[in-house]
């Protein structure tokens, strides 16, 4: 398997909840476009330069649980919804394996939805910069995925990315991508 050590070192994290028991709680979507008589196509968005640890990145909409949320379902919800204008039932999401991101201290829970029309944004653009519309034959395809080192728990491991028209992504969300669209037992059939 690819990036097994990374793979190998996510489940040891998975198993010792004391490193992320004090990690906020976040969800992301990864909406998938298809329509008939088109190619299917991924929503990401790039984040705006501020302060921040994922300043200026691109990933899915999502963002941090509220109070609010009764759950992390409701958090994917209501974020997509603040960020890009997109209204989803909870039902039409399906979970991936969580991810501990450690620099800011999150632990993200990534679905992903498919919808079967073509979608009408409403850009936050107090937070939101671009949305990309990538089509999925592209993350799809094993010549797309590029690998880099990642320093994770003092250990150097290699880990998936992207880059599409310049844009670099990498990370959560590049992780998430990798599980819909190349890791078997996670692996998403569209065509």
């Amino acid at each position: 398997m690819e990036f097994k050590e990374l793979w190998d070192l996510h489940q040891e994290m998975v198993a010792n909840p004391t490193l992320y028991e004090r990690a906020r709680e976040a969800a992301v979507v990864g909406l998938i476009q298809q329509i008939p008589a088109h190619e299917p196509n991924v929503i990401l968005i790039k984040r705006n330069e501020y302060d921040g640890a994922h300043s200026g990145q691109m990933a899915f909409p999502g963002g941090k649980k509220d109070e609010t949320d009764r759950n992390l379902q409701e958090t994917a919800t209501r974020e997509v919804f603040e960020e890009i204008g997109i209204s989803i039932n909870p039902h039409q999401l399906n979970p991936l394996k969580p991810h501990w991101v450690m620099v800011s201290n999150y632990w993200v829970q990534p679905y992903y939805a498919i919808v079967n029309k073509k979608l009408e944004f409403s850009l936050n653009k107090r937070e939101i910069n671009r949305i990309f519309e990538i089509p999925v034959s592209f993350f799809k395809d094993p010549n797309q995925v590029d690998k880099h080192q990642l320093k994770i728990q003092d250990q150097l491991v290699w880990a998936p990315r992207f880059v599409y028209e310049d844009q670099v992504i990498w990370g959560a969300t590049a992780l998430f991508l990798y599980q819909m669209f190349h890791l078997e037992e996670t692996k998403i059939k569209i065509d």
